[in-house]
């Protein structure tokens, strides 16, 4: 007989056996889900719905307080952005109409409240040295360049503080430095000013060499801008280099032939450098283009007049030459009656001064001509030397006409 128990006992082991969760290992019941996993998932996903709601109520609070605090600041700085400016142009203002010590304060309360400090403090360095306080000054310019080296601003308030304290040759480079260093704005016009300063002040310190080269090198840099060889032009005349202030004025006419200033100018440096007939024609046409000016009239009539005279003319006869020389000494004679006497007298009767004269004098015919200078024509230079001398020693507020001036200009041509 068999036996059935075996088979009975397996098929309650297949009944009551527990089914394990594959994820944490918890025993669950056939055809249920884990007890533990799914406490956990539900718990998950209840929190992740509460971090989501936390998280935008935050961004709802706290976004509108970060742009309520970014209007506030940006305020804040607009405002005090516009302190600064308000004094900064206070003090512009009062450092224009000679207020420096105001302009000073001012600026230093501008500092307080602006950001951009480099250009305020230029600002309060030039209120500074308009005050005197050039140590001070040169201090902060010293500050500002060594951040800014190439700054054409800050070497040019150096260049005045160094001109101020005399000491030339640094101001000289620190002019240097900012004509060809770097303007803010308008650079050419910024650049030309400065050596227009320059070389302005080169001549007030005697440094005509020095001068006329930087005069020369504005003009050739600049060929053709009429106003600065115009400018050129008249520096190179103070600076003593006629001819190459008459070459400018030339430049300047062939750009511009009614330049009035220009052809004035010209005048004056053929005026100066002795070619009378050439100033003539340059004054003759500034008055044909308007110029009613007395010391232009006055000019070309002494132009004219010595241009009559002029017996060193190499373009006149010898003949020509001698009449010229017979009439300066006419001249020279009606001034020596009027204004020294003495050279006309005795030598023995002449004050000691004037004895040379009066011997000169005495040593020449009492009046000249053609004939005679035919036969002695060393008279003629000795009659012309006495008469440039008397012309140079006779007062000039004496009887003087424009024979006379022109005699004088004669005298300085050839000396």
């Amino acid at each position: 007989m068999a036996d059935n128990t075996p088979a009975a006992c397996d098929g309650m082991s297949d009944e009551n056996s527990a089914v394990t969760c594959p994820d944490c290992g918890t025993p669950m019941p056939n055809g249920e889900p884990c007890p533990k996993c799914s406490t956990d998932a539900a718990g998950g996903f209840a929190w992740g719905r509460s971090r989501t709601v936390f998280l935008s109520l935050c961004g709802m609070f706290l976004i509108p307080m970060f742009t309520a605090t970014g209007v506030i600041v940006r305020l804040f700085h607009d405002k005090q952005a516009k302190i600064a400016v308000d004094w900064e142009n206070a003090g512009n203002a009062n450092l224009q109409s000679g207020h420096a010590q105001t302009a000073i304060e001012d600026f230093r309360n501008a500092l307080l409240y602006s950001s951009n400090k480099s250009r305020l403090q230029l600002e309060l360095a030039e209120a500074l040295a308009a005050q005197g306080h050039l140590e001070e000054s040169e201090d902060y310019l010293s500050s500002l360049r060594a951040d800014d080296p190439e700054n054409s601003l800050i070497d040019l308030q150096l260049a005045r503080i160094s001109a101020r304290g005399g000491d030339v040759e640094s101001a000289v480079g620190f002019y240097h430095d900012a004509a060809f260093g770097q303007w803010p704005s308008d650079p050419h016009a910024s650049r030309v000013a400065c050596r227009k300063e320059l070389i302005n002040f080169l001549l007030q310190n005697g440094r005509q060499d020095q001068a006329r080269a930087e005069a020369l090198s504005m003009a050739a840099d600049n060929p053709a801008d009429p106003d600065i060889r115009s400018a050129a032009a008249a520096f190179l005349f103070r600076a003593g280099d006629a001819q190459d202030a008459l070459n400018e004025y030339q430049h300047v006419l062939q750009i511009e032939p009614d330049d009035l200033g220009a052809l004035v100018g010209g005048g004056q440096s053929a005026l100066a450098r002795g070619d009378f007939a050439e100033a003539d024609r340059y004054f003759a046409r500034a008055m044909q283009h308007g110029s009613n000016d007395a010391g232009v009239q006055a000019d070309r009539e002494l132009a004219g007049q010595a241009a009559e005279l002029d017996p060193f003319d190499m373009r006149v006869s010898d003949k020509e030459r001698r009449g010229r020389a017979i009439e300066i000494l006419t001249a020279a004679d009606d001034r020596a009656k009027a204004c020294v006497p003495a050279v006309l007298a005795s030598p023995d009767a002449a004050p000691d001064n004037l004895k040379p004269l009066a011997t000169a004098r005495a040593a020449l015919p009492a009046k000249l001509s053609l004939p005679l200078l035919d036969a002695r024509p060393e008279y003629a230079n000795q009659a012309l030397d006495w008469a440039f001398s008397v012309e140079k020693i006779a007062p000039a507020q004496c009887a003087e006409t424009v024979a006379d001036r022109a005699i004088e200009a004669l005298a300085e041509k050839n000396k």
